[in-house]
């Protein structure tokens, strides 16, 4: 089996997994995840959060974003390019009002401040103990890292997950970015790959 074809069916499989993790325990995963909201504070000290509004059956990192904002974080959505592009985060304060973007996103207006987070909180189907994330397969996460890192800018890239969702190992390629580590509701796991 190629690299695309273990994904794909890879993807097939946590799609399922993921879908069991939410209906049994969505709103108790978001709440964990956000008393780790002083924890993240000190382990990377970021002035800048990116999280993401959930699709889908994706962990809710809302509460989250809303505890780092209470924090003095600055907090910021993505706004979903063309395919091909890198996302873009742009500033987002709890309340506002959030335009349709594709694939049943929500996201900022395009003229709301432009980001550069220190910390981007990221949606997954699967991890492993490696820090390797399986996503969509748009690879709108692996381009925004490259292109963070072209720019001069580092930011650390959390994958937030149902404990579930861990696998023995993801099928990686030549252009996948490896995660700085994943918060589940029970467990922070620090990538072996960093």
């Amino acid at each position: 089996m190629d690299n695309q074809e273990a994904k794909r069916a890879l993807r097939k499989q946590a799609t399922q997994t993921r879908r069991q993790a939410f209906e049994a325990s969505a709103p108790a995963a978001a709440a964990a995840l956000a008393s780790n909201a002083d924890f993240l504070c000190d382990q990377f000290a970021p002035k800048s959060v990116a999280a993401y509004w959930p699709i889908k059956s994706e962990i809710d990192p809302i509460p989250m974003a809303q505890a780092l904002m209470a924090k003095g974080c600055v907090i910021g959505l993505p706004i979903t390019p063309q395919e091909g592009l890198p996302l873009a985060f742009h500033q987002w304060h709890d309340g506002e009002a959030l335009e349709e973007g594709p694939y049943g996103t929500k996201q900022p207006a395009a003229a709301a401040p432009q980001l550069m987070p220190d910390l981007i909180l990221a949606p997954l189907l699967a991890f492993d103990e490696a820090g390797w994330r399986l996503g969509y397969g748009g690879g709108f996460y692996d381009r925004t890292l490259a292109d963070l890192e072209a720019k001069g800018h580092h930011a650390q890239i959390i994958g937030l997950a149902f404990d579930e969702q861990q696998v023995d190992a993801v099928p990686i390629g030549a252009y996948d970015k490896p995660l700085s580590a994943i918060l589940t509701p029970t467990r922070f796991i620090k990538a072996q790959t960093e």
